[in-house]
């Protein structure tokens, strides 16, 4: 299970989905990114929210890429199947997930292995699973299965509770007197992830 997640959305769908798999008997290994760059250090709380928010749209929209880190002995380990899992920033992968699949570690891990990617997203998704699956196959992977957890409400209702969030790490109903949801994958949406793995699984080998 490879992922990045800094608000832990994505962390959560990857510790959903490693239940499943251990469930069925699979060995699982559970890998996250760590965003090692200080140059596009990112921490919360995020204020004062938009200068710093603003600070990451040209280099994530374009592709930039930062130092990552993962621990050594995992990409020299075989797999039978790598989920990578990615949140969605501006349309895209997110940078640290970029960063790592375009490095020699990548092409290690990646090369003649299979993968499923899921994504996490307020609303649009398919940018950021195209990209992945790229990446991912230009290492060498063979690309199985894909699926995308979304956050609750509206695209206007879920910018407010990601601002909320970010500003504060803490759910409330309300922001800027707008009703919300509160931030993230809704109790569904991890139950959606465990259906997904639970196919992957069935589906190994085939």
């Amino acid at each position: 299970m490879l992922y990045y997640s800094f608000t832990k959305q994505t962390q959560r769908v990857s510790s959903a989905m490693a239940e499943v798999f251990q469930e069925q008997g699979w060995e699982v290994t559970e890998c996250p990114i760590e965003f090692v760059d200080e140059k596009y250090k990112i921490e919360f709380p995020f204020k004062p929210f938009w200068p710093k928010l603003l600070r990451w749209l040209w280099p994530q929209a374009t592709g930039k890429t930062g130092q990552v880190r993962i621990p050594s002995e995992i990409s020299e380990a075989e797999y039978d199947l790598i989920c990578i899992g990615s949140p969605t920033w501006w349309l895209n992968p997110a940078m640290p997930v970029v960063s790592f699949l375009k490095t020699d570690e990548a092409g290690k891990l990646l090369n003649g292995k299979r993968f499923a990617v899921f994504t996490v997203c307020r609303k649009v998704w398919w940018n950021n699973m195209r990209r992945v699956k790229k990446l991912a196959r230009k290492q060498g992977g063979t690309f199985v299965d894909g699926a995308t957890f979304r956050f609750r409400g509206g695209q206007i209702q879920s910018a407010l509770a990601f601002i909320n969030y970010m500003q504060t790490e803490t759910n409330r109903d309300r922001y800027m007197g707008i009703r919300i949801y509160d931030f993230g994958i809704p109790d569904d949406g991890i139950e959606s992830a465990k259906h997904f793995a639970g196919k992957l699984a069935a589906s190994n080998g085939e």
